[in-house]
This record gives C-alpha cells, structure tokens and sequence, in this order.
C-alpha cells in the first residue's frame, strides 16, 4: 500500500475536509465534495422520500468506511491477511431534542456498537493490540470519542 501524501520530519500535510450542503427536493439534502455528490434523506414516515440515508446513517457510514480503511492499512503495515473483513455499526438516536420536545435525552447517539470480523491468523491477545491500534489511529474514532470543537456561524 503506498502512500501518495507527503511525509516531513514525520508528519504528514494535513488534509482539508470540506463539503457544501443544499437543499434538493422535497427533505433531500444534496451533499457535494471533490466532485461527487451523495443525497441524503429521511424516511417516509417522516416526510421524506427515502431517497438516500438519513444525515445519522451517513455518520455511521462514514464512521464504518475510516475503520475499514484503517484495518486495511495496519493489516499491510503488519503484513497480515484480513481475510473476509466485515463491520456492522449499530447505534440508537432519540429523536425527541431534534423535534423541541423537553426531554433528558441527548440530541445525538446513545452510544454506537462496531463489530469487526475477519479470519486471520491473529492470536486473541495480537486482536486485542490490532483493535487498540486502530482506535488510536482512526480520524473518526478520535472525532467521536473526544470532543471536537465546532464552531456554527449564520450568514
């Protein structure tokens, strides 16, 4: 596996992470960056179309893609073979807060369950050590489980 990024007394660039977001038809959202698009919607019940996963399922998503990623890099760094490699990400969201109900619920996931599975050659102790690699070295992991700060302006 190479890396096409530049590395500097080992560093590497950072990589700037941008999207613009606008509103499609009906409860679409159109979602553009590097040139592709990816329309998120919500379910029937709730007025939408079903066009396209709901804004919490893409986060899901996305969070399955940089582990997926990031067990593919350790597995080439460790030449170890990942045979079958699978993730299923489960997690709740009470809507509630969403829609201004008064409520003790937080707004966002009450937690989030990843399973990995793979065949490998991996001891069960090597397993563990792979699995507290990756949660060192994954972008979505850290954004998750440490707060992130994030600044919303209104134009």
């Amino acid at each position: 596996m190479k890396a096409e990024m530049k590395k500097t007394e080992g560093k590497m660039e950072l990589i700037n992470i941008s999207t613009t977001l606008a509103a499609g038809t009906n409860r679409r959202i159109i979602a553009a960056t590097r040139g592709h698009e990816l329309v998120m919607d919500v379910r029937k019940e709730r007025g939408g179309d079903d066009a396209g996963p709901t804004p919490p399922e893409c986060l899901v998503i996305a969070l399955g893609g940089c582990i997926f990623n990031i067990c593919r890099i350790l597995a080439a760094e460790k030449q170890i073979e990942l045979k079958d490699l699978r993730l299923s990400i489960d997690g709740d969201i009470d809507p509630s807060r969403a829609f201004g109900l008064d409520t003790d619920a937080r707004a966002g996931f009450s937690k989030l369950s990843v399973q990995i599975a793979f065949f490998s050659e991996l001891s069960e102790s090597e397993k563990e050590e792979f699995r507290q690699e990756l949660l060192k070295r994954c972008p979505l992991c850290d954004t998750i489980c440490n707060p992130t700060p994030l600044q919303i302006g209104i134009a």
